[in-house]
């Protein structure tokens, strides 16, 4: 399967993408037949048998098809920020590791340690092509080993650090778009219920607002989660990129005080 997804050219981490979609829906569309639904139902019957409008119970505003979606984003988003996040995690963890340990009680990295130190970084990075510390750290070294410049070595693992930060930016555009559509979803129902509202305006003249009133109800709904959702995500995106900015700047600090203030030709 991973060779296959080689094969096509898609991005890393498609296949979880696909696979945590498949089970948002399935979740909360099962959640939604077993409880919202039948609940909603009852008190439905019950508010049109007294040709009033349904109170607006939890049910009531999470019954009708814009909010369930808006759920299944919501939780789809959800997990592709904790598989971000989990990645994040497993790099911070980097700076802890021995393997890529290159100071190691030096008081300074000549051309001949920063060969060695190269060898080293390159055989961490065969499992962690896209780890940002061990990167930034053989693009220093082999910067120094090429140029034996230190502004030069210094430019290459700033650089890398930048690239990585813009490589693990790009990484959240799904989430933005996730977040960016779960306001549209619900304007799409805003746009249903007030349509479906004013086709039994007639009714409504004649007494019988129930109708009329439920429609209304679809309208704000699923404005109202909507709005809700995005909030929530947007508070969960930021805290992503927070971590993210700090991997980057603690990453620059840690090449500074344990390669760039050693290297020494």
């Amino acid at each position: 399967m991973n060779s296959f997804l080689e094969d096509l050219g898609l991005p890393k981490g498609f296949l979880f993408q696909v696979s945590s979609l498949f089970v948002c829906i399935l979740v909360v569309h099962t959640l939604f037949l077993l409880f919202i639904h039948p609940a909603a139902y009852d008190q439905l019957l019950i508010a049109e048998s007294l040709n009033k409008a349904p109170d607006r119970t939890l049910v009531i505003i999470l019954k009708d098809f814009e909010q369930e979606v808006c759920l299944i984003f919501f939780f789809w988003a959800l997990s592709i920020i904790y598989l971000k996040w989990k990645e994040i995690n497993i790099q911070v963890q980097h700076f802890e590791d021995e393997s890529i340990d290159i100071n190691q009680g030096r008081s300074s990295i000549n051309i001949k340690d920063a060969t060695g130190l190269r060898e080293k970084i390159s055989l961490f990075l065969v499992d962690n092509p896209n780890s940002i510390l061990p990167s930034s750290l053989w693009a220093g070294l082999n910067t120094f080993i090429t140029s034996e410049n230190i502004g030069d070595a210094t430019s290459a693992t700033y650089k890398v650090c930048d690239t990585q930060g813009e490589r693990m930016e790009s990484e959240l555009s799904m989430i933005r778009y996730i977040i960016w559509a779960i306001p549209s979803i619900g304007f799409i129902g805003t746009v249903r219920g007030i349509g479906e509202a004013l086709s039994q305006a007639h009714i409504a003249v004649e007494g019988d607002i129930a109708g009329m009133t439920a429609s209304l109800g679809v309208a704000f709904n699923s404005t109202f989660v909507a709005l809700v959702i995005s909030i929530l995500l947007m508070f969960f995106l930021h805290q992503l990129q927070l971590v993210q900015d700090r991997l980057v700047l603690n990453t620059r600090d840690y090449c500074d005080k344990n390669l760039l203030s050693f290297l020494n030709r």
